[in-house]
């Protein structure tokens, strides 16, 4: 198998293609704490999300994406990773993901830092992939703006 082919194929990861066919944090709210949207003019992808906060803590999020499988996925794990956590967390956790995106692979791990992305982990190959990344990132632009709107 050619290093294309191998490159394309880790593309779309197997977790990458469940979430997008059925994603577990697609909907939305009627009410919501903050809210917020990300939107990519060059393909199309559109992603919405409400979430429902308890104090800094975010206690649910559900998310309305309309884009490609990367797109999708990302919102749903992202909605997974940060359900539960404060907004500090989630916060921190969208700067360690924007990291794996667009930061070389550090070539020894020195702290153990990526092994806490989890899932994420999943869209490390979009690396090799400059025009995906905007994809991955939509969601977390989304929660940026919906932050933007949260005192503390």
């Amino acid at each position: 198998m050619n290093t294309s082919t191998t490159e394309r194929d880790a593309l779309y990861d197997r977790l990458i293609v469940e979430r997008a066919r059925a994603p577990l944090y697609a909907g939305r709210f009627e009410e919501a704490d903050a809210r917020g949207d990300g939107r990519n003019p060059l393909c199309g992808d559109k992603t919405h999300l409400d979430i429902v906060l308890n104090g800094h803590h975010i206690q649910d999020i559900k998310h309305q994406t309309r884009g490609c499988a990367i797109c999708t996925a990302a919102a749903d794990l992202m909605a997974e990773h940060i359900r539960g956590g404060s907004v500090a967390q989630a916060l921190e956790l969208s700067g360690r993901f924007r990291a794996m995106l667009v930061e070389p692979p550090p070539s020894v791990v020195v702290d153990d830092q990526s092994a806490s992305l989890g899932t994420l982990e999943v869209f490390a190959p979009l690396r090799s992939h400059k025009a995906r990344i905007r994809c991955a990132e939509l969601p977390w632009i989304a929660l940026k703006e919906a932050f933007s709107h949260v005192d503390g």
